[in-house]
């Protein structure tokens, strides 16, 4: 039997932001802009000698991040809008690289503690194995036991001290804001030490490879009050519906020889192109866009390519609502049960959406992925035309992760979930189909579902575990 749940312990409707930043990929054709990839190809290498430099600046201390952009511009000619985008892209690394070392920390002393607590009792197990070996009252199958445990203890013995060392070396450098990062990654500069297992002739060939690696990659923050919302690299639309790049060189120049390089880029994807036209919408050549784009350059083995980081805004009102009912979504491993309910909580239907690239047999982590994105895709536009409110649960496994202790089974799950990636990708599918989204509390729902629909309805627990999500959406029981 359904109860209603007070009002106050309901979870609060998900809110969507203002804006949603979208990252938009071109490819830039060498036949087409030849001259857009001479002018990055010459620059790549000083703007990342600069970008280092910050980064060290900043890692031992450095507070005046005017001053620092003011010596960039100095020492390597740098105009200062590409100097701003250096420092402000390495703040913001270094700080990211801060947090990822506390949260590092905080799960290896977790580990650490776990190691103890399991060291302890081993050794009060291995004393009253000792006891027995000593008296020869062993049974068949307990001497192996009786071994395995000892080695058990032994190279915990060994782990836990090294361990223990790295956590320390690990606060010393939070304690001293030092952030350990190797330009470059730090597989390929291990490399020049294995010269034939990566298949390089020479310590000259290793390194060629690991600065032209090393040189890859250039930032340009936007502006909103600049043309087309980025000073130095920017889209231009044509009169004829046709799109070009344009790049100003970041290197200070001569007067008078300071001119923007531009070239025709191809654009085929559609959602690429809906997305510039929603964006360059009513946007006139000779004004600012009053909005600032952010571009990043990326030099691959294939070529040359441009990330444009759009931010598309929220549309007025919504094209759904819990009135008529809801559809819930149940994340699993390697499937999504979705069940669609009317506004009392009835189910209308129920049904399996599976990744195969994400299952045990035939993993694939990528292509699983996309399979998901394409699931969420097709659920949103249905939530859409129906008009029913979309109802997820809160899935945070981080804490959890650093503590696998129940069984192999759960521990295979929890490693195994891509809530990160499904979370992020249904917030940002419901933002682009204007889907009204609800995120309930996860807990004991496939418990519910057992106890009450599954039995009534005959189906399993995941299926039911997306009818109670859906429930709790609506404020049922």
């Amino acid at each position: 039997m359904m109860r209603t749940v007070p009002v106050a312990s309901m979870s609060p409707v998900y809110e969507q932001p203002e804006f949603l930043v979208i990252p938009l990929e071109i490819r830039l054709d060498k036949r087409l802009c030849p001259e857009v990839i001479a002018c990055i190809d010459d620059e790549l290498a000083v703007y990342s000698k600069a970008y280092r430099s910050a980064f060290a600046r900043i890692d031992h201390g450095e507070k005046n991040l005017n001053q620092l952009t003011k010596d960039l511009q100095d020492e390597y000619r740098l105009k200062s809008r590409a100097a701003n985008s250096i420092v402000r892209d390495a703040k913001a690394r270094h700080q990211a690289g801060l947090e990822l070392a506390r949260a590092q920390a905080r799960d290896l002393r977790a580990s650490i503690l776990r190691k103890k607590k399991r060291m302890k009792r081993l050794q009060k197990e291995v004393e009253a194995m000792s006891k027995k070996a000593a008296s020869n009252r062993l049974n068949d199958n307990e001497p192996s036991n009786y071994r395995k445990q000892k080695h058990d203890l032994w190279r915990l013995g060994q782990l836990i001290p090294r361990l223990e060392a790295k956590l320390k070396r690990w606060k010393k450098d939070i304690e001293n804001r030092h952030v350990r990062l190797c330009f470059g990654t730090k597989k390929l500069f291990k490399a020049q030490y294995h010269l034939e297992e990566n298949n390089l002739s020479s310590h000259e060939e290793w390194k060629e490879m690991f600065i032209r690696h090393r040189n890859r990659m250039m930032y340009l923050c936007g502006k909103n009050d600049e043309k087309n919302g980025n000073q130095l690299c920017h889209l231009i639309r044509m009169e004829d519906g046709s799109w070009q790049i344009g790049v100003l060189p970041v290197l200070k120049s001569e007067k008078g020889q300071d001119r923007i390089i531009t070239g025709p880029v191809n654009i085929t994807h559609t959602p690429g192109l809906e997305l510039l036209s929603q964006v360059f919408d009513g946007y006139e050549a000779d004004q600012p866009m009053k909005q600032a784009i952010s571009v990043r350059i990326l030099r691959r083995k294939k070529g040359y390519y441009v990330q444009f980081f759009l931010y598309l805004p929220k549309q007025d009102g919504w094209n759904t609502s819990s009135f008529e009912g809801v559809i819930g979504l149940d994340f699993n491993a390697d499937h999504i049960a979705l069940c669609e309910t009317d506004r009392k909580g009835n189910i209308i239907y129920a049904r399996r959406i599976g990744f195969p690239g994400l299952g045990r047999k035939n993993h694939n982590y990528d292509q699983g992925i996309d399979q998901m994105r394409t699931a969420i895709k097709k659920i949103t536009a249905e939530a859409r035309s129906k008009g029913k409110d979309l109802i997820i649960e809160d899935l945070d496994f981080s804490a959890k992760k650093s503590d696998l202790q129940k069984n192999k089974y759960y521990n295979r799950m929890i490693s195994q979930l891509a809530y990160s990636q499904y979370t992020q990708a249904v917030k940002r599918r419901c933002f682009k189909d204007n889907v009204d989204l609800k995120i309930v509390d996860p807990a004991y729902t496939s418990k519910k579902a057992e106890e009450t629909v599954c039995r009534e309805h005959g189906i399993n627990v995941h299926l039911g575990a997306a009818c109670i999500i859906a429930r709790r959406g609506l404020g049922l029981f």
